[in-house]
C-alpha cells in the first residue's frame, strides 16, 4: 500500500494537479456545472411528458387535458437540452476569458468572450458543398430523420444545437477566446476616448476580433467544403471513438479507477476526472439517448448507481458507522454526516473516517464503485433496467435520482437499493477491522 501511495504522488498526482489547474480545464469544468440547470429543466418537461407511461391511471386524464399542451411545454426541453451546445459555447468561452482575466490580468471582458464564442460557433453550423468550383449552401430533402436546409441541419429542431454540438462548441470557444486575447496583448482593439459609455467601449472592443473571427471560420469552412466535409462531419468520428471508448464496460472501469484513486490520496478525482472530462460525453449520450440511442453510460449514471452516498458509494459506510459501530468516534461520525451521506454529499466521511491514506477504508472505496458499476452496467445494457432518459440534480437521494433518470423505472429503484446493498456488504468486512481499531485505542487504559 505504501508503495502504491508513493507511485501516486510521485508520478499521478502531481501531473494531475497541474493539469486540473490549467485555465482550459478550470473553464471547462465551470461551463459543465453552467449547464446543469438546463439538463434538469428539459428533463422536468421530458418527465411530465412520460407521466402517463410512468403512473397508467393518469393516462386518461393526461390525454384529455395536459399532453393537449404538449407543443406549447415541450418547446422548454427542445431549447434546454436541444440547445445545450449554445449555453456550453457561451460558458465555456466566459469562463475560459475569466481565467485569462483573472490569473494573467489581462483587459478582457469576459462577456465579450462569451459572444464571440457563440458567434464562432454559429459559423459552423451551415453545411457548404462545392460544384463546378463554386460554393453552394446543402439542401437535402430526402433523409427521414433530419433535413438539410439552406446548409442547416433540422430535426425537431437544428440538429447541431444540441448535444453533438458540444465537442465543437468547446474548440471553437476556445479559438474564439485564442484570437480575443491576441488582439487585446497586440493592442489590435478598437479603443474608445474616457467617458464613452462602458457598453459602447465594450462593443467596439469586440469588433475587429469579431471581425478575424470571422473570416477564419470561413476560411475553414471553405477548405472543408472543398475536402467534402464540414468541422462537425471532421471531428464526429474521433469523438465517436472517444465517446464509444469512454462508453465501454472497460472504459467506465478505468474512470472509477481515476477517480477514486485520487480520492484516496486526497485530491478531489470527481472534479478532476468526471466533472471536466467525462461529464461533457455524458451529456452527449444522454441527448442521443433522448432521440432513441442506447446509451448505457449516460447522463447522471455515475449519480444514481455509482456514487451512492458521494464518490466510493459511501452512504452504506455511513449506515455502518451509525448502526454497527462499538466505536464512539465512528457512531458520532455516521450520525453527523448521514444527512449530507443521503444527498451524495460525503467529504465529512472521507475526511472524518479518515478514507484518505486509511488502508483499512481505502481498499472498499475503491472497490465498492466497480461492483456497483458492474451491476449497473450490465443490468443496463440487458435492457433490465431503462437507459438514462432525463438529467437529474446530483443530489438526488439513492432510488429518486434513478426513477428520475430513466424517465420512472421502477426497476431502477430496486437497482439502486442493490447497489447500495451491495457496497454495504463490500464496506463491512473493512468497517469491523477499522472499527475493532478504534475501538480498542478508546477504551484501553491511558
Amino acid at each position: 500500500m505504501d508503495k502504491i501511495m508513493q507511485f501516486l504522488e510521485a508520478k499521478l498526482l502531481g501531473p494531475l494537479n497541474k493539469m486540473a489547474n490549467t485555465k482550459f480545464i478550470r473553464a471547462l469544468m465551470n461551463a459543465g456545472l453552467a449547464t446543469i440547470p438546463f439538463t434538469i429543466v428539459g428533463s422536468i418537461f421530458l418527465i411530465l411528458n412520460n407521466l402517463p407511461q410512468i403512473i397508467p391511471p393518469l393516462k386518461t386524464f393526461f390525454e384529455a387535458t395536459i399532453l393537449n399542451y404538449s407543443a406549447v411545454y415541450s418547446v422548454a426541453n427542445t431549447m434546454a437540452l436541444g440547445s445545450i451546445a449554445i449555453y456550453y459555447v457561451a460558458a465555456t468561452g466566459y469562463y475560459f476569458t475569466e481565467e485569462y482575466r483573472n490569473r494573467d490580468g489581462l483587459n478582457l471582458n469576459s462577456f465579450n468572450g462569451a459572444i464571440l464564442s457563440l458567434f464562432a460557433f454559429l459559423m459552423t453550423i451551415i453545411q457548404v458543398t462545392i460544384v463546378n468550383g463554386k460554393a453552394m449552401l446543402v439542401t437535402d430533402l430526402t433523409q427521414e430523420t433530419s433535413v438539410v436546409f439552406n446548409g442547416v441541419s433540422v430535426g425537431g429542431w437544428i440538429t447541431r444545437f444540441s448535444g453533438q454540438g458540444i465537442f465543437v462548441g468547446i474548440i471553437t470557444a476556445v479559438l474564439a477566446v485564442q484570437i480575443y486575447r491576441l488582439c487585446v496583448v497586440k493592442n489590435f482593439t478598437i479603443k474608445m476616448p474616457e467617458g464613452v459609455p462602458e457598453g459602447v467601449t465594450r462593443s467596439f472592443a469586440a469588433l475587429v476580433p469579431a471581425i478575424i473571427i470571422a473570416f477564419v471560420m470561413i476560411f475553414i469552412n471553405l477548405g472543408l467544403a472543398f475536402m467534402g466535409t464540414d468541422v462537425h462531419a471532421m471531428l464526429s468520428k474521433p469523438f465517436g471513438f472517444v465517446q464509444g471508448l469512454a462508453g465501454s464496460y472497460p472504459g467506465v472501469l478505468v474512470i472509477m479507477i481515476l477517480i477514486h484513486l485520487l480520492w484516496a490520496v486526497g485530491v478531489h478525482g470527481t472534479s478532476i476526472i468526471k466533472n471536466t472530462f467525462v461529464n461533457p460525453i455524458l451529456l452527449v449520450a444522454l441527448t442521443q439517448n433522448i432521440d432513441g440511442a442506447s446509451n448505457v453510460f449516460a447522463g447522471d449514471f455515475v449519480n444514481m448507481y455509482l456514487f451512492i452516498g458521494g464518490a466510493g458509494s459511501t452512504l452504506g459506510l455511513c449506515l455502518l458507522f451509525m448502526f454497527k459501530s462499538r466505536s464512539a468516534t465512528l457512531k458520532t461520525l455516521g450520525k453527523a454526516s448521514i444527512v449530507p451521506a443521503m444527498f451524495n454529499i460525503n467529504e465529512p466521511i472521507i475526511f472524518g473516517a479518515p478514507i484518505v491514506y486509511n488502508p483499512y477504508l481505502m481498499i472498499p472505496f475503491i472497490i465498492a464503485p466497480l461492483v456497483n458499476v458492474t451491476l449497473a452496467y450490465f443490468a443496463t445494457y440487458f435492457g433490465l433496467v431503462g437507459k438514462v432518459v432525463s438529467g437529474i440534480p446530483w443530489v438526488s437521494p439513492v432510488g429518486i435520482g434513478a426513477f428520475l433518470g430513466t424517465g420512472g423505472d421502477f426497476r431502477a429503484v430496486i437497482l439502486a437499493f442493490v447497489c447500495l446493498f451491495a457496497s454495504t456488504l463490500i464496506y463491512y468486512p473493512f468497517f469491523k477491522m477499522y472499527d475493532n481499531k478504534l475501538y480498542l485505542e478508546e477504551t484501553q487504559p491511558r
